[in-house]
């Protein structure tokens, strides 16, 4: 096992060929323009609405109205830094469970992710790698479930976790909420085809050296199937952040809902505050914007990695 981990730990270096870069030309130079403008034409355009909801949480509500139909709308109504977190804390003020939503999505997203990357990974390489009766029609129900729109499990869903009890009380409620979204048919072929392109001289190598399955899964295969596990980790993490419809049906109660379904409090509250709605939508909005700009690598791996090899 230790030369298994140290051959893959310390491959040697791979030298990339120098690229030429093409002489600049003035048609060269016409198209990369034409290319950057019309890039920052749609940055500007997918940008503005964002940038207008957080302008809009500094001002008063009265101030919002006033200004939308002039340029102002997209600027601070003051350039004193103290009075733009007014409705922020106005926010906190009026709802005494938004500070607990927000750790109720925190704590939901964080259950979520851990349950999909172990559960969704090991159904993934069992059905890579074992060989078993009926592996491959399990693979191609798998498939078919690919298909099926989430909504319309959402019903049959909440009546079989009626059955089983745990509707019953609130922590039996926060079990049936977080169970369904563990098992993913998406993930787990997506994690068959990426364990499927690994050698498995790897895991021939560890059982030679009289490491077991488990053993080798967790300490030669998770390893070097980083990539796989960051891109379910944060297309896992953005779908739990922004669950809405089926935690608005399990959490009745305001204490228990997530951060997405508190929303809907803040937008139905009377009297009706848009500045504060809106300073509502900035914070939901900050985590998925830090996953966008930091990990936008895992992100495209993701997308294209969808279509599958």
């Amino acid at each position: 096992m230790e030369k298994i981990q140290k051959t893959v730990g310390h491959s040697a270096p791979v030298h990339k060929p120098k690229k030429h870069h093409k002489p600049l030309t003035p048609a060269r130079v016409t198209v990369s323009m034409c290319k950057w403008i019309g890039l920052t034409v749609l940055c500007v355009l997918f940008l503005f609405p964002i940038w207008w909801m957080v302008i809009s949480s500094f001002k008063p509500q009265t101030v919002i109205y006033e200004q939308l139909d002039s340029f102002m709308t997209f600027l601070p109504s003051t350039w004193n830094v103290g009075e733009w977190f007014t409705s922020y804390v106005n926010l906190f003020n009026s709802f005494d469970y938004f500070g607990t939503a927000i750790l109720n999505s925190i704590f939901y997203c964080a259950v979520t992710v851990a349950g999909v990357l172990l559960v969704n990974s090991i159904a993934g390489y069992a059905l890579a790698r074992l060989e078993f009766p009926g592996s491959n029609v399990l693979t191609t129900i798998i498939i078919l479930l690919i298909i099926v729109p989430v909504e319309t499990s959402i019903v049959p869903q909440y009546v079989i976790l009626s059955h089983l009890g745990l509707l019953s009380s609130s922590t039996a409620r926060v079990a049936g909420y977080l169970l369904p979204g563990i098992v993913s048919a998406f993930y787990i072929f997506m994690f068959r085809q990426y364990f499927m392109g690994m050698p498995k001289e790897l895991e021939e190598a560890a059982e030679i050296d009289g490491a077991g399955k488990v053993r080798t899964y967790f300490v030669i295969i998770m390893p070097l199937a980083k990539a796989i596990f960051a891109t379910v980790a944060i297309f896992t993490f953005m779908g739990a952040w922004n669950e809405y419809v089926f935690a608005d049906l399990m959490f009745p109660q305001a204490q228990q809902k997530p951060l997405q379904a508190f929303l809907q409090l803040v937008n139905t509250y009377n009297p009706k505050d848009l500045s504060m709605v809106m300073a509502a939508l900035t914070v939901s909005t900050i985590p998925i914007a830090i996953v966008y700009i930091f990990c936008q690598r895992y992100i495209v791996e993701g997308v294209s990695f969808s279509g599958l090899k």
